[in-house]
């Protein structure tokens, strides 16, 4: 009996530390959305991966806190900049600005006699 209830405790405890690995394992791996929305925690991603050095080219985590940084710095990319052009005399026509004269060497002086 007590055998019984000593293997029920044991795997019961076995259970409830499986149950939590799994639950803590999907806490620490935050989606893009999630470190987008909380700042420090992005922090905090961005921190670890650095202390891993090479290490964090493989990490998934880090690959997510990267791609979560990149969003935040440059946006989703749903738009593109497209500036309006700049009309500098925008009361002038074109047709009364004179055009430049071609440029032309300065005549060639030839020094005094003498020298």
């Amino acid at each position: 009996m007590k055998t019984r209830t000593l293997v029920a405790a044991v795997a019961a405890a076995a259970a409830v530390t499986a149950g939590s690995i799994a639950l803590f394992a999907r806490a620490a791996d935050p989606t893009v959305e999630q470190l987008l929305a909380d700042h420090a925690l992005l922090r905090q991603e961005l921190d670890r991966c650095r202390d891993l050095g090479m290490k964090a080219v493989d990490d998934s985590r880090c690959k997510v806190a990267d791609e979560a940084e990149r969003q935040r710095f440059m946006g989703k990319g749903a738009g593109q900049y497209n500036p309006l052009p700049v009309n500098l005399f925008p009361n002038t026509p074109d047709m009364l600005i004179p055009a430049q004269p071609p440029q032309t060497a300065p005549p060639k002086t030839e020094p005094p006699h003498g020298q």
